[in-house]
């Protein structure tokens, strides 16, 4: 890039926002490690205890993993493209040219073209030099020239979504959501990108993830994670107000917080089969299908082509016997 070119570009909130150097200038990127450390942490408390989102579904952990990197790969190589075809000259310390005696003296030419000499680089500046240094280098926090679109408010945006998205914890929403809005201006004050690239980050992150989330859902419900993942849930059949979930033909005990929404609900996996001789029962499906499990305890499940038998394929099999 010519000197020109090193030159940061005129924006406004630079004229309102103080530029902030010192401890000041790291504390963006702390928050950003707090903002990842919490969701991290609810993530991992997930697999210990059993909680609900606001839809009333368990929050499982391997789903809250799936969404946030499907989303987060997307969003990265939407803004590696943006910034490898467009080129912004970086605003931050590490970044700022300062032109020579020579280009400020002499003809245009010196200033518009050819590589900028070193001598006006700043002391921090340190690009990558060799091939090691592009394939292995990690600096997140002193580059320059990834600046469109911000990869700082992609990662506090995307912790957002998914704590709002899955975590039932009022006080963690507002702490998050309080920790967002105060990256913002402290990362124009920093000067590590430019409102355009915050403000682009602010929409493309929440579109993208609502386009992730209708294109992938959550499998979570109950037959949908009995023919994508092998996992059925069951009644306990030694204990019929227990529950169990079969992986691999083998049973582990979990609480009614564990279960599918539509299992506790007496969703579509507890419709009464069309034409039984118990379709017109009108009473509280779940209550009575507790009540046939007790007197009937579920088989051992047989593993098919899904992974095994559905909780619905046994029904007809046990309503008969409440009949006798």
């Amino acid at each position: 890039m010519t000197a020109a070119q090193r030159m940061p570009l005129y924006d406004v909130a630079f004229d309102f926002l103080p530029t902030i150097t010192g401890a000041w200038w790291h504390f963006t990127d702390f928050l950003i490690y707090f903002m990842l450390l919490a969701c991290g942490s609810f993530v991992i408390m997930s697999t210990f205890m059993a909680y609900q989102n606001q839809r009333k579904r368990p929050v499982i952990a391997i789903f809250v993993l799936k969404r946030y990197f499907q989303t987060l790969i997307v969003l990265q190589w939407l803004r590696i493209f943006s910034f490898m075809f467009t080129l912004l000259p970086g605003s931050s310390v590490q970044c700022l040219y300062t032109p020579t005696e020579e280009q400020l003296t002499g003809p245009a030419s010196n200033f518009l073209e050819g590589r900028a000499p070193a001598e006006g680089n700043s002391d921090l500046w340190a690009p990558p030099e060799t091939l090691y240094d592009i394939m292995f280098r990690i600096d997140p926090a002193t580059g320059c020239g990834d600046l469109m679109f911000s990869s700082h408010t992609i990662f506090a945006t995307l912790s957002v979504m998914i704590v709002w998205d899955y975590f039932p914890f009022k006080g963690f929403k507002a702490a998050i959501t309080f920790a967002l809005a105060l990256l913002v201006p402290l990362t124009l004050a920093s000067r590590k990108h430019y409102t355009v690239d915050v403000f682009t980050s602010l929409y493309v992150v929440p579109i993208v993830y609502e386009l992730m989330r209708l294109k992938m859902p959550d499998y979570d419900t109950t037959q949908a994670m009995e023919q994508r993942y092998g996992i059925i849930f069951q009644i306990d059949k030694e204990d019929s107000l227990k529950y169990v979930a079969v992986v691999g033909g083998h049973s582990f005990r979990i609480n009614e917080d564990q279960l599918p929404a539509d299992f506790k609900e007496g969703g579509d996996d507890f419709t009464l089969p069309s034409g039984s001789a118990h379709g017109d029962y009108k009473g509280n499906f779940k209550e009575h299908y507790i009540h046939l499990r007790k007197e009937s305890p579920p088989r051992s499940p047989k593993r098919g082509d899904l992974g095994g038998v559905s909780t619905q394929s046994i029904i007809p099999q046990v309503l008969p016997e409440a009949s006798v």
